[in-house]
């Protein structure tokens, strides 16, 4: 018996843990951010221009001069497409891709930063759609 409430204890403690472990925040423009390295990326696709925006761990906006990047994401139609990133103003690069994208997207952008070093963050459509339900009180 102390076995199962021990286990049950177990559940209910790491529970929470579980559900959140993944989560994504939502950036100030809207779109899905997540860890890139030592730095944070928010995305924000519109018709076929991507816009990334470059933090760092306070969410703070890191200068994107000198950064260049890609991005591959699914697009609408399902097919991945490659997007070339290129500095756009203050923390933004920005590219267009060869159709159109999706408001939820999925994929990677990979940046080469200042200098020389490397970093990527990874979308998943579900991990956005989780983070609403979970901010918003609801889950499906």
């Amino acid at each position: 018996m102390k076995l199962k409430t021990l286990a049950f204890t177990a559940v209910l403690v790491c529970a929470p843990t579980f559900a959140f472990a993944h989560a994504v925040k939502t950036g100030e423009h809207g779109g899905p951010q997540t860890d890139a390295g030592g730095f944070q990326v928010e995305v924000v696709a519109r018709d076929k221009t991507l816009d990334v925006y470059l933090l760092d761990n306070a969410s703070k906006p890191v200068n994107s001069a000198g950064v260049k990047g890609v991005a591959i994401f699914k697009a609408a139609d399902g097919k991945p497409v490659r997007i070339s990133l290129e500095p756009a103003g203050d923390n933004k690069l920005s590219g267009v891709a060869p159709s159109l994208l999706p408001a939820q997207l999925d994929g990677a952008v990979q940046l080469t930063t200042q200098t020389g070093g490397s970093v990527q963050g990874k979308f998943a459509a579900h991990d956005h759609d989780r983070e609403h339900e979970v901010e918003h009180g609801h889950d499906h």
